[in-house]
């Protein structure tokens, strides 16, 4: 089956995440040149259009970020103006999008010329990343309470359910996109039971790109955090809230970008850390909410490449349940730390008086709760005067 869409073709990848979009979208970002000769132009200007996506998506702009709303029709005239046989522009924030959010889109790529592609793993393998993603923007919610609030609202109207949901339910995504492009003009891709490069070959017949083309940057593999890692962050959020003047914009340079992108240069680490398993009773609540949407998407008439089946089928063995831990490695406790500091300065900071010496503790095996509250005060003060100053 031929996937090449028609010359003039916008493609609008939505996500969501955790499908495989860091690799895809830095197989294009990081072979820019060799796309020009195919007719193929990458829009934004990084990784992906997440500034212009949040803008479009839900009217405002995403906390940490620096560009607002008019990321959007900035990133709108580059589509206009590029003469290329096909543009693709990719961004998870667009599964954000409500039913106004997704016909403002439309309306500015243009419905007869937009095709909407949506990636997909089985939803139980996005449980555990879809969590930690979850605790790095922000929340203190606890796994457990997570699992719970997001599996048990699968019943309600899409409106009401938990945002991961909202997110993740391929059948309301391909519905919503599908009225205002055509559903002819939607095509799911399952990742399910695939090679690990399955998407990027997908992604080269769909734009005419020859195979190989796609080979993301090495140093973009975005490994999930670990559960010490997150449990970490999770306390932190939950300090930091109660700081005076703590806001989303502070939080997400502390963490998202400060902490976290520091710990991304350590792989072995998070490789290293307890790993944020499955219960078995959350594996089979994801399984028959897969089951369901899989019936919806076949009712819906999108097109589906890849084995749509295997999306209610967990790639690891579920366990019966979990425990969840109270320490960290006291190397990432080591990294998450510098990744504040260096956050909370322009580069190294530096202090011009020591008011009170503390006494040096020993960090090995120290519980996340004692190792929390030793950044959390220092940290925002210091990321506030910075973010102010901009």
């Amino acid at each position: 089956m031929s996937l090449l869409l028609p010359e003039g073709t916008r493609l609008l990848h939505i996500g969501p995440a955790k499908t495989g979009t860091t690799a895809l979208q830095s197989g294009f970002h990081h072979n820019r040149e060799a796309l020009k000769p195919h007719g193929v132009h990458y829009a934004g200007r990084g990784s992906q259009a997440r500034a212009a996506a949040g803008a479009v998506a839900t009217g405002k702009r995403i906390a940490g970020h620096t560009q607002g709303v008019e990321a959007w029709p900035r990133l709108l005239k580059e589509v206009h103006d590029s003469d290329a046989k096909r543009v693709v522009i990719s961004s998870e924030t667009f599964a954000r999008a409500d039913d106004v959010g997704a016909a403002r889109a439309i309306e500015g790529l243009g419905a007869d010329r937009t095709h909407v592609v949506i990636t997909m793993r089985p939803l139980v393998d996005m449980l555990s990343s879809s969590w930690q993603q979850h605790v790095q923007l922000g929340s203190r919610q606890a796994y457990g309470a997570w699992l719970e609030a997001n599996l048990n609202a699968a019943d309600r109207e899409p409106a009401a359910q938990p945002a991961f949901l909202r997110k993740s339910r391929i059948d309301v995504l391909a519905r919503r996109w599908g009225a205002l492009v055509g559903t002819d003009n939607v095509t799911v891709v399952s990742l399910a039971a695939a090679p690990r490069d399955f998407v990027l070959r997908t992604f080269e017949r769909l734009t005419g790109l020859p195979e190989g083309t796609l080979v993301p940057d090495p140093r973009s593999d975005n490994v999930s955090l670990g559960f010490g890692t997150t449990e970490v962050i999770r306390h932190f959020n939950g300090r930091f809230s109660d700081q005076p003047g703590a806001s989303a914009d502070v939080q997400a340079a502390v963490v998202e970008f400060g902490a976290v992108r520091h710990l991304r240069q350590r792989p072995d680490l998070l490789r290293a850390d307890s790993r944020i398993e499955v219960p078995r009773w959350a594996a089979e609540r994801a399984g028959a909410i897969a089951a369901e949407m899989n019936r919806d998407l076949l009712d819906a008439g999108v097109r589906v490449v890849g084995d749509l089946q295997a999306l209610t089928e967990p790639s690891r063995t579920p366990v019966p349940f979990v425990e969840e831990p109270d320490a960290v490695d006291t190397e990432v406790a080591a990294e998450l730390l510098l990744g504040m500091m260096l956050a909370a300065g322009d580069g190294m900071p530096s202090f011009s008086r020591i008011k009170h010496a503390a006494p040096v503790h020993a960090i090995d095996d120290m519980r996340t709760t004692e190792l929390v509250g030793h950044a959390v005060r220092r940290v925002a003060s210091r990321v506030r005067s910075r973010l102010a100053g901009h």
